[in-house]
């Protein structure tokens, strides 16, 4: 009887520690794809950006 407790005091112990990390990783998630497309952005307008010239001295 006292193995049953302990091991639903440690199941619910590990299920906390992984919904409080889960919780932490949403919450950082907008944030991250916010910077994602911004250096998307980034690259897609420094692409359009490229002089063509092959000639150094043009």
């Amino acid at each position: 009887m006292d193995s049953i407790i302990l091991w639903l005091l440690a199941a619910s112990g590990v299920l906390s520690i992984f919904l409080f990390v889960a919780r932490g990783l949403l919450d950082q998630l907008p944030e991250i794809i916010i910077a994602w497309r911004k250096v998307q952005r980034m690259y897609q307008n420094a692409a359009r950006n490229v002089d063509d010239t092959t000639d150094p001295d043009a």
